[in-house]
């Protein structure tokens, strides 16, 4: 009875022992475990696809994807996993998958070949098979097929290309003034509001407008925040993405053509049909696979009435500066004020308006004073709510003799919007007590003191020293340091001509003047981009890169900088003979910039430093380029 029982226990022991090798995973071994790669052979340039890297193996790590140079990566990688476990006849099995998804997009059409995917599994390293995808641009290559033979791509890539469309109530651009009739000169600001119901993944501006009759200046956009509105009992996301102040230049009906930008939405696939397996709980909407769908978005032409200023009540010293400014007209008047000593005044503007538009005043010294040329100053401050700034004439001036002077009242005026009325600001006399100085006084106040030179030493004092004799026979005419002091003038002479020559050659290279202008301007955004990503600022990073980008090419190329969009910069850089590939490449740049704001994936600071080395690398080749 006991040898039974033992034997009884045996056949236990075996059997929990062979249930227990049974659940032994099969990737176990080598031999087992698959790192393959599923992916269309042939797709359509710009249409969106899915690459699928997916291992049989868990414990997996070291995930390296191919670099995908050449393509857009719209989003990605996506990682998920699943494992499910049998019993047959008492045998168990067990099965695990974990997969890596990319969704991808081609600009161009041509062959790409693309190095394999590697992952490490128990620290050996697996490897795809080399991915090769060819891009056609006819639209029939949508029919494509599976290079693997992977059938859970297949369905996949039939989902994702099926048709889809975005209705012009999912997805539009609105544009907006906030005056519609202004006067001549009266500052506008159009507003470019982007609303979706949709999730949009990146946009491009493609076709900005001429403007045609305004003076324009692009706005800085400070406050990205999105927020919502309710439009005919639907709610809609909205976000403004340009802003540009306006200021006509002609009277009369003017019009603001469209701008047209170009939007990458996502939208929800069709549901596929039940197929009667367990995994048709995939098929529920929550698990449905998404569309990248292109929609070509065209805001409104806005019609303005530009109105002349009113000729009444025109005072004599209007010169057309439209806006709403403040006067002052200062000195120092603690300093105590003495002859041959120089005095500064300092004639401001400050205001809402065109400030570079502010002339010099109608100022008049007395005779017995030297003025010199003054010295001009603009600052210009641009936000979303308009342009303002200063502007400042400092004159530096030199009474040559003491007593009382007057300086008379002066008229400034501008016509103001808010009021609809001319504005006439005087500044009132001023009497100045000028008492006896020096006779060979230096300036010795001022911002110019350079440009004042020794008065009243037309007559020299009489010399009270002993004068320097010299033996007879020793005269310097004839002699060694005679010749040599001439020579060394010759020579200072040619170098100076020299100088000369090259400095006045550097001040009419226009061209270099603006290259050298481009690059500091670049550098500077550039260097303010850099502090924001050592910040790890995302918002700020991006906004300035593509503001230092877009500032490059229109000091580059001469052009306003609201005048710029794609279609234009593509165009004038191909007229300069840049290469397609660079122009491309900048481009590249800046979709790269608004996608990594609105739809960031991955290492955001990885990402940010590749960015900035992009930009640094493409505004060295053109400035190259271009000389």
């Amino acid at each position: 009875m006991a040898n039974k029982s033992n034997s009884s226990i045996l056949i236990f022991i075996l059997v929990i022992f062979s249930l227990i090798l049974n659940q032994f995973p099969s990737w176990s071994q080598d031999n087992n475990i698959q790192f393959t790669a599923s992916y269309p052979s042939e797709v359509a340039a710009n249409e969106p696809f899915d690459v699928v890297f997916s291992i049989n193996a868990p414990h997996s790590k070291d995930f390296k994807a191919p670099g995908f140079r050449g393509f857009n990566i719209l989003f990605g990688p996506a990682q998920s996993q699943s494992s499910s476990m049998q019993f047959i006849n008492g045998v168990s099995s067990q099965s695990f998958a974990l997969s890596y998804s990319y969704r991808l997009q081609a600009p161009t059409p041509g062959d790409f070949r693309f190095d394999p995917a590697t992952i490490v599994v128990d620290g050996k390293k697996y490897a795809t098979p080399s991915i090769r995808i060819k891009v056609s641009s006819s639209k029939s290559s949508s029919s494509r097929s599976n290079g693997n033979g992977s059938a859970s791509n297949n369905r996949n890539s039939e989902s994702t290309a099926s048709s889809a469309t975005i209705s012009n109530k999912d997805l539009f651009i609105r544009s907006s003034i906030n005056k519609s009739n202004p006067y001549l000169g009266e500052e506008i600001i159009l507003t470019y509001r982007i609303y979706t119901a949709v999730p949009v993944e990146q946009y491009n501006i493609y076709k900005t407008p001429s403007n045609k009759g305004f003076w324009a200046e692009e706005l800085k956009l400070n406050n990205h925040e999105q927020k919502t509105e309710i439009i005919n009992n639907r709610r809609y996301i909205f976000a403004d993405i340009r802003k540009v102040a306006l200021f006509g230049q002609e009277t009369g009906n003017l019009t603001l053509e469209p701008m047209e930008i170009e939007a990458l939405a996502q939208v929800q696939a069709p549901r596929r049909g039940g197929s009667g397996s367990i995994f048709d709980i995939f098929d529920d909407p929550f698990f449905d696979p998404v569309q990248y769908v292109k929609k070509n978005l065209r805001s409104e032409a806005i019609h303005i009435k530009v109105k002349p200023l009113p000729t009444e009540g025109k005072p004599a010293s209007f010169n057309g500066l439209v806006g709403n400014y403040k006067v002052s007209f200062s000195y120092d008047q603690e300093k105590e004020i003495r002859s041959n000593e120089a005095i500064s005044f300092k004639f401001k503007v400050i205001g809402k308006g065109n400030i570079e538009l502010v002339q010099q005043p109608n100022l008049l010294f007395p005779p017995d004073f030297d003025v010199y040329e003054p010295k001009i100053t603009h600052q210009k401050n641009i936000s979303e709510s308009g342009i303002n700034g200063t502007t400042q004439y400092e004159y530096i001036v030199v009474p040559r003799n003491p007593g009382v002077y007057k300086i008379n009242a002066f008229d400034f005026s501008f016509f103001n919007p808010q009021s609809a009325k001319y504005e006439t600001i005087t500044i009132p006399e001023i009497v100045l007590n000028v008492k006896q100085g020096n006779g060979n006084a230096y300036s010795s106040s001022g911002t110019n003191q350079q440009n004042i030179r020794l008065l009243n030493s037309d007559i020299e004092y009489i010399r009270t020293h002993n004068p320097q004799c010299h033996k007879l026979g020793q005269n310097f005419f004839p002699s060694l340091s005679f010749f040599l002091c001439l020579l060394t003038i010759f020579i200072l002479f040619f170098f100076v001509l020299l100088w000369n020559k090259k400095h006045l050659q550097k001040q009419n290279d226009i061209v270099g003047l603006l290259n050298r202008r481009a690059t500091k301007e670049a550098k500077r955004c550039l260097k303010k981009a850099h502090s924001f990503m050592n910040q790890n600022k995302k918002d700020e990073f991006y906004i300035e890169i593509s503001q230092a980008l877009w500032g490059f090419l229109s000091h580059k190329l001469n052009i306003p900088q609201a005048s710029l969009s794609m279609e234009s910069v593509h165009h004038e850089l191909s007229t300069k003979e840049i290469k397609t590939e660079l122009i491309e490449e900048f481009i590249k740049t800046l979709d790269d910039c608004e996608f990594e704001r609105f739809a960031p994936q991955g290492n955001s600071m990885q990402s940010m430093n590749e960015i900035y080395e992009q930009a640094l690398h493409i505004i060295y080749k053109i400035v190259k380029e271009l000389k």
